[in-house]
């Protein structure tokens, strides 16, 4: 009962001020609400056809946080509506490796102190090199501490930037978030998962003995949040035991998340179901 009460308060109040937004003008009180929003760029030039970097950057207040693709138990992911020139795509956020957040009952998975959510914009062929260009958006976000607040920033970006002096910074902030966010399941280790009632028990091979693991499911209400994860080291791995969350109704066929296995470990794993799921539907 606490977790939907929990849910469902974070849902009234994010409807309401998801109707301020939309028709008053007192949401801007709520533009900086606890964090500094900006956007920032891994470089300071454009090439016609190729992938730039540009990211939403929160330097958020102590004890305040954001949260991760997967909130958890409440909260909600950010939200990113941009305005761009015509030609320009803006593709998904690339979520750095999150955080456990809260004790007891409820569990959240997000982000603290400085966070960068880095976004790949495709940049159209017939761009002209040098040519100035402004990209803008529009942030909501639910920053939480005790309270959560909905909030909203408004952020925009020339490229190039007449005043160049931060640009070694910014490029050393993509470079250090890239490092710590998932990297993709390296080839040769392999993962799967036994269905053992009431428990997920997640296997991975890496060809090493991990001491050290930790899993933020990708879906919502498939894992327990809250629950302890028991880890137990194997010859070539680890073993990940899962409490089942009470909101998943029937089988899943694979389960998707992030690994943690150390400092600048996080791997994206997706992992097939086995035992009394296959062939449930």
């Amino acid at each position: 009962m606490h977790l939907h009460s929990r849910r469902f308060s974070i849902f009234l109040v994010a409807l309401l001020f998801g109707f301020a937004f939309g028709g008053l003008s007192a949401a801007q009180s709520f533009t900086a609400a606890h964090a500094k929003v900006s956007l920032i760029a891994e470089n300071n030039s454009l090439q016609p056809g190729q992938t730039a970097w540009v990211g939403v950057l929160f330097d958020l207040e102590k004890g305040w946080h954001i949260y991760w693709v997967n909130p958890g138990d409440s909260g909600e992911r950010p939200k990113i509506q941009w305005q761009l020139p015509a030609g320009f795509q803006a593709k998904e956020i690339r979520w750095p490796t999150p955080v456990r957040l809260g004790t007891g009952t409820v569990i959240d998975y997000g982000y603290e102190g400085r966070v960068l959510l880095p976004v790949p914009m495709q940049v159209p062929a017939d761009y002209k090199s040098g040519k100035p260009v402004m990209l803008s958006a529009d942030i909501r976000y639910l920053i939480c501490r005790e309270v959560c607040i909905p909030a909203k920033a408004q952020a925009s970006l020339a490229i190039p930037r007449a005043n160049a002096s931060s640009v070694a910074a910014d490029r050393e902030l993509f470079r250090s978030t890239f490092e710590n966010s998932p990297k993709p399941w390296p080839a040769g280790w392999k993962a799967q998962v036994s269905d053992n009632g009431g428990f997920f028990q997640l296997s991975l091979d890496t060809g090493t003995s991990e001491s050290k693991a930790g899993f933020f499911p990708l879906e919502e209400d498939q894992v327990d949040n809250a629950a302890p994860q028991s880890v137990m080291p194997t010859p070539r791995g680890v073993q990940i035991k899962l409490k089942k969350s009470d909101q998943l109704l029937k089988p899943i066929a694979v389960l998707k998340g992030v690994v943690v296995l150390g400092p600048g470990r996080a791997y994206e794993v997706t992992a097939p179901v086995m035992g009394p799921v296959t062939g449930k539907k």
